[in-house]
């Protein structure tokens, strides 16, 4: 009997704890050599929702549609469209999957169904592999268009008592029954 409870102690101690932090997400840049259609084969890129969101899709982030990035197949996305916020910070549980989702349109093809370029859907940020730290962290998602990509910088900070990686370890003072030292 002191077996069985030992073991069933000892499965509680190792059951990971969802603990919260603070998400941070910058947009930096969108790429697409995609032919958008028109005679200079450059796109006017625009985004309609641009979404962040967690595995319960649970809205973390939200743009409705942004504003075109005229001619470019480069967007920058703070120069070239800065009437939008491109910088964004949420709580979320450290240890969960948060995915980003949009569709890229090219605003100059006109009023037809293939103005879009690409949808991006599911594209998995990868919070929890990153260390709690100050420092921004750039992640370059590549697509099937050899020199499409998606690139963003991210941080996260951790809630009082844990550090690391995605946030799943204990500060070295800090002890309790659901956390031993990864959580």
């Amino acid at each position: 009997m002191l077996l069985i409870v030992g073991y069933v102690l000892l499965l509680h101690l190792l059951e990971p704890t969802h603990q919260s932090g603070t998400g941070y997400i910058k947009f930096i840049e969108y790429h697409d050599t995609k032919d958008c259609g028109n005679s200079n084969r450059e796109c006017d890129f625009y985004f309609y929702q641009l979404e962040v969101y967690d595995s319960t899709r649970r809205q973390l982030v939200y743009v409705e549609t942004t504003d075109d990035a005229s001619n470019r197949d480069t967007v920058n996305f703070e120069k070239d469209i800065p009437d939008t916020k491109w910088e964004y910070s949420f709580t979320m549980k450290t240890n969960d999957t948060i995915m980003l989702q949009t569709e890229v349109w090219d605003k100059d093809w006109g009023i037809n169904t293939n103005d879009k370029i690409r949808d991006i859907d599911n594209l998995v940020i990868p919070y929890n592999d990153i260390t709690a730290l100050s420092i921004w962290s750039s992640h370059q998602f590549k697509f099937n268009n050899p020199y499409g990509y998606f690139k963003i910088k991210i941080k996260i900070s951790c809630s009082e008592h844990f550090e690391g990686p995605g946030c799943n370890y204990c500060s070295d003072n800090y002890y309790t029954s659901t956390c031993s030292k990864h959580c």
